[in-house]
């Protein structure tokens, strides 16, 4: 008789139909497969309620053609939270990724 092994599958959690990878205060964000990604890092935070809450965000688009938060940064911005840097970063992503289409 053989054992077979049950493993569960994790949910990938996504933002706007790309997927979001997290180590530790730096998240990325798109697909791995493309050109381009989002890299941000929580730089700053502050304790509310016993729960860390972002006060200071660097995000950037950069290439993904190497290895992953190692490429060349091609814009860069900062907001004081989470919320408003993915915003306007994934904006950024998708329009950089349509130019790129574009341009064939």
């Amino acid at each position: 008789m053989t054992a077979e092994r049950t493993t569960k599958k994790k949910k990938q959690l996504t933002y706007k139909g790309k997927p979001i990878y997290r180590q530790g205060k730096r998240i990325y964000y798109g697909n791995l497969e493309d050109d381009l990604i989002l890299v941000i890092d929580i730089v700053e935070s502050k304790k509310i309620s016993g729960h860390d809450i972002s006060k200071k965000v660097v995000f950037e688009i950069q290439d993904n053609t190497g290895e992953l938060g190692k490429g060349a940064t091609f814009r860069k911005g900062e907001r004081d939270n989470l919320y408003k840097a993915f915003d306007m970063g994934s904006w950024w992503l998708q329009d950089a990724l349509d130019m790129q289409k574009k341009m064939g």
